[in-house]
Order: structure tokens, then sequence, then C-alpha cells
């Protein structure tokens, strides 16, 4: 709302304001459009609930479609969406807006209207023909098949491409003609690989061949490759690089990918006790007294191990051993 007469400095007791509706706004009774000083210097409530928001004109549903109102209102300031039934296509502005001009709220745009999808026949192709071929136009969804005519010579042609395409939207099919071509893939060769599945002498459209490396190899690529329709291996042949691993380590396994394990090392021997310095050229003279004293107890214990047993052999061969004969009741003299 907007106040009719112009603001004054002072208003007395008892004196009236009167109000109207702005531009775009209309006025419902019996809600008051004035106000009036009370007794106690202030202003008797008002409120702009006595104007409502004009709207543009009902925007009605398109033959074969639909008017969404997305805030539940036609008022200007706000939108709609047309949208169309299964089969059909929006021909002008999916989404309008009611604007409040001079002359009021209208609308930004014409009403859409939904019209039935159809397509052109689909393209001819070389080499190859297609489904319906006496059908002039196609309504929504409806599918023609391609197929390739028979090859003069012994190689076939392939099919590269879609076999089946349908009317998407309207005069647009779901997806481009396929081609009728000869395609041969050359003859796969990993090095320091092998084939592992699709073996064959001649490799066509689609075919597939699978790979692994040999013992010590590892693979860098994809281990399954494709024919094109370009007569190229999709993706690309892989690779067989060779393992790096120290000479102590045992070799990969040829299917295994990826980063190299890593191994402990030992530390060089300069490091051990008594190994000569690779300045000095000396042995630590501790390392080497050890050493020594070790090798004379061991001699020493071989020495009493060898006399005690000769001792004990001597001893048994003098006795002997006397077996007693319990049937007999013989004593039986044995040697050792």
């Amino acid at each position: 709302m907007e106040l009719i007469s112009e603001l004054k400095p002072y208003y007395e007791v008892g004196e009236e304001v009167h109000y109207k509706c702005k531009k775009g706004y209309f006025y419902i009774p019996p809600l008051s459009l004035l106000t009036f000083c009370e007794k106690n210097h202030s202003w008797f409530p008002a409120t702009d609930e006595a104007c409502f928001r004009d709207s543009c004109s009902f925007p009605k549903d398109p033959e074969n479609g639909r008017v969404v109102f997305v805030n539940g209102t036609y008022s200007w300031g706000f939108e709609v969406h047309y949208e169309c039934h299964w089969g059909y296509y929006l021909i002008g502005e999916a989404i309008l807006r009611c604007q409040l001009k001079e002359e009021g709220p209208v609308w930004s745009d014409k009403p859409a209207v939904c019209e039935k999808i159809l397509c052109l026949p689909p393209p001819k192709i070389e080499n190859g023909k297609h489904t319906f071929s006496e059908v002039e136009v196609f309504h929504y969804l409806e599918a023609v098949t391609y197929s390739c005519d028979p090859a003069p010579g012994p190689e076939e042609y392939s099919l590269v491409g879609e076999h089946t395409i349908h009317c998407a939207n309207h005069h647009k099919w779901s997806h481009n003609a396929p081609e009728c071509k000869v395609v041969r893939c050359p003859f796969p060769v990993v090095a320091n690989g092998k084939q592992i599945s699709g073996f064959g002498k001649v490799f066509s459209y689609k075919a597939k061949v699978t790979f692994e490396c040999n013992m010590g190899f590892y693979l860098n690529g994809s281990d399954t490759v494709s024919c094109g329709g370009n007569s190229t291996w999709e993706p690309s042949l892989p690779l067989c690089p060779k393992v790096s691993t120290p000479s102590t380590a045992k070799p990969l396994n040829s299917s295994v990918s990826g980063p190299k394990p890593t191994h402990p090392t030992k530390p060089p021997v300069s490091n051990y006790p008594g190994y000569p310095h690779p300045k000095e050229g000396i042995f630590d003279p501790d390392y080497d007294t050890w050493i020594i004293a070790l090798l004379i107890i061991i001699a020493i214990l071989t020495v009493a191990v060898v006399i005690v047993g000769l001792y004990k052999y001597l001893q048994r061969r003098k006795k002997g051993t006397y077996l007693i004969d319990e049937s007999h009741r013989e004593v039986i003299f044995t040697s050792l």
C-alpha cells in the first residue's frame, strides 16, 4: 500500500490517514485501508493484508501436455513450466515468467505447444541396408535395424556401429548410422609376452585377445584388447618390461603389474669386525685374538672326545660279553 495524501509533520488525536493499493496489487474488502492517531499518541495498527498481488492470465494446459505451477501461483514475480506427454515434443519456451509491466502483469512469452515426435527415414549406408526402408515417417521410439550386404571378395563386411537405432526426438535418431566395411587387425605380438586367449589366424571386428607376460617381466597396459572399427587394437597392445630386482630377489610373477617390491640389503662386508679397513688395509687386533682363542678351544675338545671314545672301545674289547642260553644252560663267550 501507499499513502494517498502527503505526509504531515504532526497529526491530531483522532486524525485519519488513508492508503491505496500500489501498482500490481488490488483491494479486497472489507479489510481497512486507513489508520488513525489514538489518544495514547500511537497509530491504530494498519496492515497491507487488504492488497493482493495481481496475476497474469491463467495458463491453460497445452494439448498433449501440462502446466506445472512451481510456486503454486501464477501471480507476477513467479513462473510456470510447460511439459509434454510421452511421444510429444515442446515448441516454444519451457519456462514462462509473470512480469509486471506498465499495462499490468503479463507473461514473458507465448504459451508453449506440444507436437507429436516424428522422424524422417534414417540414412542409407554403403554396402548395407536397414529394415522398413519403405516407411516415410517414423513415430517416437520406432526403430530400424541395419545389416551388411554379402562382400564380393573373400573378406566379409563388418557392421561397425549400432545395429539398431530408434526415433529419439523430433527428427533425431538415437545414434548415427553404422558402417559396413572390411575390418582386419594385425596379428597381435607382444615382446616378452604371450597370448593366452582369442587365438586365430584372422582377427576381424570386435575380436578379443588376452595376454600375459613371461617370467621376469611385468604387464604395462591392458591384458585384454579388442579389434576396433579402424582395424586397430583398442586399447593399444600392452608392453612387458623387464622386472628390476636385486640379484638375490626371486623374479616376480609375469602377470603382476604395478610398483616393484623393494628388498632389504645386507651391510657391506667392510662393516664386519676384523675386515680390512678401507683406508688402513689391516685387521682389527681384538678380532684376531678372539679367533685364535676359539680355534685352540675347539682343538682341545676334539682331542678329548677322541681319547675318551678310544678308551671305552678298548675296555669293551677286553671284557667281552657273556650270554646265557636259558634252554641249554650254557655259557657262550662272544667277543666284540
